[in-house]
């Protein structure tokens, strides 16, 4: 009965050293769009499947009354991750956005690491960011992952 009720660990990714952390170059999901605004803060736009979308109960009849279900969701950003989503170009490192953050916004460099370390984790489980890592470093992490698999 209780191993029914426990949750399965999620397999945990492998953990990347500070210095690394800082070599990634982050990049925007190409399927997602994006406008700014007069304050120049960026308001993404995520499409919606639409046949994720449930139709109500009374199917036909409702939908007729009620407005179409939108085809987009719109997350809103603040001045600090709008100048973070628009670094963020693939061409950039980590490091090269703590710097632009420290400039523009006279963070400290940890508390901009540390803050980007959070964000981007966030973006990511949203599936909003990706990233491009360096060659040497994709092939260490696929050798650790080979070895903790062989492991098991």
């Amino acid at each position: 009965m209780l191993r029914r009720l426990r949750r399965k660990k999620k397999p945990e990714g492998p953990v990347i050293p500070r210095s690394d952390f800082l070599r990634l170059k982050p990049v925007r999901n190409p399927s997602l769009g994006w406008k700014k605004n007069e304050k120049g803060e960026i308001q993404l736009l995520i499409p919606i499947r639409q046949d994720s979308v449930k139709k109500g109960v009374s199917g036909k009849v409702f939908s007729k009354l009620a407005p179409p279900p939108p085809k987009e969701r719109k997350i809103q950003l603040d001045k600090v991750g709008s100048t973070v989503w628009e670094l963020c170009d693939g061409s950039k490192t980590i490091k090269e956005i703590v710097d632009a953050l420290y400039e523009k916004y006279k963070m400290m460099q940890t508390e901009a690491e540390i803050s980007l370390n959070a964000y981007f984790q966030q973006l990511t489980k949203r599936g909003l960011v990706g990233f491009i890592l360096p060659e040497e470093l994709r092939e260490r992490l696929k050798e650790e992952t080979k070895d903790k698999d062989a492991k098991k």
